[in-house]
């Protein structure tokens, strides 16, 4: 039971990190710091450090995966990895139109930092938030629940449902009216719904 309050927690304090990381107050601090440069690099850089900073959590819920709690059997595991296919495949699909280079951080690289626009057509078209939808199928569409992956699995939906509206505010400062319109017809999470 340690491990998994270990495990929602790190998860939490990582998801706070990368939200902190994210804000606008953040990045005009490191533009402030390092000059202009700082908007070519800033992505890459969290990009970088998210990745570094989910290791310790990842390694936290291996040495503490916990009790099974519930196995799905067939062919009810079936069906849920094959959502979880469905989920990775729409991910995939998700992050073309998300600009890559941008989304990685190498787009900003160039001699002038790379903008993105609001992308509304796609998966976008259906919720604003798609990644986060499919990364949310993807772990509750495993077949087998622990202590440890549910722990992790909360964590995460509350900072994904939490980090999602953070992300709409720096949006809303970014595209302003354009957002707000968009936000109004479509679902943040779950399509038609939520």
């Amino acid at each position: 039971m340690l491990g998994a309050i270990l495990i929602f927690c790190s998860t939490l304090v990582y998801g706070a990190v990368h939200s902190l990381l994210a804000s606008l107050g953040v990045k005009a601090a490191a533009r402030k710091m390092f000059g202009p440069s700082a908007d070519h690099w800033y992505r890459l850089g969290f990009n970088f450090a998210a990745g570094i900073t989910l290791l310790p959590v990842l390694g936290l819920l291996a040495a503490n995966i916990g009790p099974v709690l519930v196995a799905v059997p067939w062919p009810g595991w079936a069906i849920l990895v094959t959502i979880e296919l469905a989920a990775l495949m729409l991910m995939a699909y998700t992050f073309q139109h998300s600009d890559p280079a941008f989304f990685m951080g190498f787009g900003q690289l160039g001699s002038a930092p790379s903008t993105a626009g609001l992308t509304t057509t796609g998966a976008y078209g259906i919720a604003r938030h798609p990644l986060y939808l499919t990364g949310l199928l993807i772990l509750w569409c495993f077949p087998i629940l622990t202590t440890g992956t549910l722990a992790f699995d909360a964590a995460i939906t509350l900072y994904i449902l939490i980090g999602s509206e953070l992300e709409e505010r720096r949006l809303i400062v970014q595209f302003g009216e354009e957002y707000l319109r968009y936000r109004k017809k479509v679902a943040r999470l779950i399509p038609f719904l939520f």
